[in-house]
């Protein structure tokens, strides 16, 4: 039952995991066991492929398929039920083998239909989603933008994907727009007569609730799930591929076919977009620099930022507001280098996902912003941090609120306010718990907090003051 939220997150966000039940003994079953419940059926509909096994011999099977099945295609959830019984058995298995991803590359026909849109084109773009990062594609992602000097945006989830100091990359985009789009992207994907999405979903905040797509641009869509193509918009061109595969094909292909196309552009390019990345960072700048108290969340994100190491952090978000202040500004370097989630928003997720990104990555300086409302879920997980030395900075924006729902009771019913109100001393349950805490009430007070959680031994907590009700510019 405690995994529900984290499948449900891992069925919507692609996220290739085995989730191993236990269940009553099979003599036992339907007599009424403590937490009998019929698990496989309630979690059917969120799982690539649910199955209990029936006899220990048949375990090499029942995993070498639930680990192709969870990594190839379209990545998600397998879960696999174990009777006490069967658990208890014992039985001869042959040595494991480990399972690799099946993939399958484009069309060629598909991938000569999308040069020769590329050669009409005067103004493409790419449009990167959580695909290229799953499919290991981010490095031929860059070899493409620099080859032909193409933008690039990504979504949410992708953030990273490319480089978000490379010349050439837009930074958080949507198509036709995104509600966390920024500015030179909005701009790109307002002029674009050509957009490549890869790896994209158009979900909702993708897509600005599915704003209707551009008459005068083509969209070609790839993706490794034929569910998704044409789902939301009809794409004038749909291919059918593993991205990595995909983006290898069209760079050899192309090398054939496009000669010269948009040769000696990219410093065009690269100087329009750092004319209007500055722009609107200038627009920013007032909310960035404030020196509010309670803190402005988005000054709290941006000195955050600016202590970090970005070639060697991993950086999490939660739920809510939360997102907002810390997506936009943040410049992920690497493919994990921002870790947040597009499908279901469930709050708390970040808590016990950022210890799993430092257990994975102990090289890595691991932050997780987090609000108040979102840390009161999974926030004694504190508690797991410390007694198992996992190093991770957890920074709770406390606005002494369930953000977003306030805004939307501001917005919809004239700031009259229902059970959205919070109190808590988190600074103080960290150190209760094993770990760091500090308070932060004054932005000039942040620099040095920052330093001093980070220089801890094992897990710290900032817990910073920020103003209720900052303004989102894009709302």
């Amino acid at each position: 039952c405690n995994a529900f939220a984290a499948i449900v997150n891992a069925f919507t966000d692609c996220v290739p995991l085995v989730i191993i039940f236990g269940h009553s003994s099979r003599k036992q079953l339907a007599k009424g066991m403590l937490q009998e419940v019929p698990y496989l059926d309630t979690f059917q509909t969120m799982a690539k492929w649910t199955f209990s096994i029936p006899s220990p011999e048949r375990v090499p099977e029942v995993f070498r398929r639930a680990f192709t099945l969870c990594q190839s295609g379209r990545p998600g959830p397998v879960i696999i039920e174990v009777p006490q019984d069967i658990s208890m058995a014992q039985a001869e298995l042959p040595p494991y083998q480990k399972m690799r991803r099946v993939r399958f590359g484009p069309d060629p026909d598909d991938v000569d239909s999308l040069l020769q849109l590329m050669q009409q084109s005067k103004k493409p773009l790419i449009y990167a989603g959580r695909g290229a990062v799953w499919s290991g594609a981010t490095e031929d992602l860059v070899r493409l933008a620099e080859a032909y000097a193409l933008p690039v945006m990504a979504t949410l989830p992708a953030k990273g994907a490319m480089p978000e100091d490379h010349p050439l990359c837009l930074g958080l985009g949507g198509y036709p727009r995104a509600v966390y789009s920024t500015g030179q992207a909005k701009k790109f994907a307002e002029d674009a007569d050509l957009v490549v999405a890869i790896g994209c979903s158009f979900r909702q905040h993708a897509t600005s609730s599915w704003l209707p797509k551009p008459a005068h641009a083509k969209l070609v869509q790839v993706d490794i799930d034929p569910a998704e193509l044409h789902k939301n918009y009809n794409a004038d061109l749909a291919i059918l591929s593993d991205v990595k595969l995909f983006l290898q094909a069209l760079l050899q292909r192309g090398q054939q076919t496009l000669g010269n196309w948009r040769k000696g552009m990219a410093g065009a390019v690269s100087e329009e977009i750092r004319e209007l990345k500055r722009e609107w960072m200038d627009s920013w700048n007032p909310r960035l620099t404030s020196d509010e108290i309670p803190i402005n969340p988005y000054r709290a994100c941006w000195d955050i930022a600016h202590r970090l190491d970005r070639h060697n952090t991993i950086l999490l978000h939660d739920a809510g507001v939360t997102r907002a202040y810390v997506s936009h500004h943040y410049e992920a370097l690497f493919p994990t280098g921002f870790i947040g989630f597009g499908g279901t928003s469930a709050m708390g997720w970040s808590v016990p996902a950022a210890m799993g990104a430092k257990l994975a990555h102990p090289d890595k300086t691991v932050v997780n912003v987090t609000g108040d409302g979102s840390f009161g879920l999974t926030g004694m997980e504190i508690e797991t941090a410390a007694r198992n030395d996992i190093r991770t900075l957890t920074v709770i924006l406390n606005n002494e609120s369930l953000g977003a729902s306030r805004e939307t009771l501001h917005d919809r019913f004239k700031g009259h306010e229902i059970g959205v109100s919070l109190k808590g001393d988190y600074a103080a349950m960290a150190r209760a718990l094993g770990a760091y805490g500090e308070q932060v009430v004054e932005p000039r007070g942040l620099p040095g907090a920052v330093d001093r959680a980070l220089a801890h031994p094992g897990p710290a907590l900032l817990e910073v003051a920020v103003k209720p009700l900052e303004a989102r510019p894009w709302r």
